[in-house]
């Protein structure tokens, strides 16, 4: 009954017309379809204007390169973008300040792996190429960091990041922490003088922003080497990371004790000397008596 009232929206007028008369007899029920006309007509229109606006965005992410005369730096770059579909455009030419013909490329560095490796780009351009020096390309990005330097023999210098955070609301995942302790333990498993707390951060989606830490509860501050804890005692460490889409993780922490090293182990027996005095005969023997005075010092222990 229900898929008859959906069709009816395209039936002709006569037969809309048996249709409403067939169920003006029963209320209740042309109340339920009314509303459910009106969630429909509501939801649908919504649905595609999300749709629509999602494309637009994808469609209309266009990044710009630019170079001149300058082998030091590029004119212009971007430094953020969204991950999806983006239309990459590197331009070199009179228009955009090279009037002396110099060759440069846009390269994507996909050897290093602190960054994003997954876009393989090498674009030449120069004002007397067959496009003018202008050349556009099609990628995908991947929320991180992507690194781009020219590759041209001497340009090394033109070099610079691009950081691309996951579309708005797509990524809801907080990044992935941990923490090690290192250092000399004890036989009771005490750190020794020192012990270094070193923090990681993993996010698959937007990348990480950041990592913080707290001591012992004090604030939080942000994380760039490891923590070297050197005060005796009971220790609690707490930490978290944020994500370039604003997820913070939950807080964890990590518990220790240092303890003072002991006084190093003497192994040194001390050293001794014996001195003999008194009255000597003329064959050099002791007259009546003789005196032996016995010492002995040791540098370490005593």
């Amino acid at each position: 009954m229900f898929r008859r009232l959906l069709h009816a929206q395209t039936d002709p007028p006569s037969s809309r017309s048996a249709l409403r008369d067939r169920f003006s007899e029963h209320p209740a029920l042309m109340a339920l379809m009314a509303i459910v006309f009106t969630a429909f007509a509501l939801a649908v229109p919504a649905a595609y204007a999300a749709v629509n606006r999602a494309e637009e965005t994808a469609a209309t992410q266009v990044l710009t390169w630019t170079a001149g005369d300058d082998y030091m730096k590029y004119t212009s770059a971007p430094t953020t973008a969204v991950a999806g579909k983006a239309t990459i455009v590197f331009e070199s030419s009179a228009a955009t300040g090279n009037t002396t013909g110099l060759t440069h490329t846009l390269t994507f560095d996909v050897s290093n792996p602190d960054y994003n490796s997954d876009v393989s780009l090498n674009i030449l351009a120069s004002p007397f190429d067959s496009a003018g020096g202008r050349h556009t390309a099609e990628v995908t990005l991947t929320p991180g960091v992507y690194r781009y330097f020219c590759a041209m023999p001497g340009h090394q210098m033109m070099t610079g990041e691009l950081i691309v955070t996951a579309a708005p609301g797509d990524d809801t995942t907080p990044p992935d922490t941990s923490a090690t302790v290192s250092g000399t333990k004890d036989s009771a498993g005490n750190y020794v003088g020192s012990a270094s707390v070193t923090l990681t951060a993993s996010d698959a989606e937007s990348g990480v922003a950041g990592i913080e830490y707290a001591l012992d509860g004090a604030a939080y501050t942000g994380y760039t080497t490891p923590v070297d804890v050197k005060s005796v005692g009971r220790h609690t460490l707490s930490y978290r990371a944020t994500d370039k889409a604003g997820n913070i993780s939950p807080v964890k922490s990590v518990e220790f004790t240092v303890v003072a090293p002991e006084p190093p182990k003497d192994t040194t027996p001390p050293d001794t000397s014996a001195t003999v005095s008194g009255t000597k005969d003329s064959a050099g023997n002791y007259v009546s008596s003789a005196t032996v005075t016995v010492t002995a010092s040791d540098a370490e222990s005593g």
